[in-house]
């Protein structure tokens, strides 16, 4: 079967067609690093409702989450739960780790004016917006936030 293409050339069109693409590609990123353009991001809207959030271990493998202005414990997460608190835990403490910070210090969490959740590390300055982690995810962090004001 090989026999039956070793007669036959690569279609120049096709070469040429490729080669016209990656010179195009190269072109239009060298124009956007050396003007500096770049893409527009979508607006980070208002904080509506926000709270100071620390996590500690403890020895039994359990998770404790504090308020940190007031000390208050909101919750604590037994060994083996919160399986997505704990993965954001471990990457941000990755991130840490560059900045000599221990994971003990607190993130800022945030519910903003468009509804969405965001997680702020204030000592990498890393911002996770948490619906990108899907809609279960993010509700596992409204949780950690203050009940809203009751109005009558």
């Amino acid at each position: 079967m090989s026999e039956a293409f070793n007669s036959r050339p690569f279609p120049r069109g096709v070469l040429i067609a490729v080669a016209t693409l990656l010179g195009f590609v190269i072109l239009m990123i060298s124009i956007a690093r050396l003007t500096g353009m770049k893409m527009d991001q979508a607006p980070v809207t208002p904080e509506i409702q926000t709270r100071e959030i620390q996590f500690l271990d403890n020895a039994d493998g359990s998770l404790a989450v504090h308020d940190f202005n007031t000390g208050v414990l909101i919750t604590t997460l037994p060994p083996g739960e919160g399986g997505f608190i704990r993965g954001v835990l471990r990457s941000m403490g990755r991130q840490r780790k560059g900045y000599d910070a221990k994971l003990s210090e607190p993130f800022h969490l945030a519910r903003r004016e468009s509804g969405n959740l965001t997680l702020r590390d204030k000592i990498t300055g890393i911002q996770l917006e948490l619906r990108a982690f899907g809609v279960t995810n993010e509700a596992v962090f409204i949780q950690l936030l203050p009940p809203p004001p009751t109005t009558h």
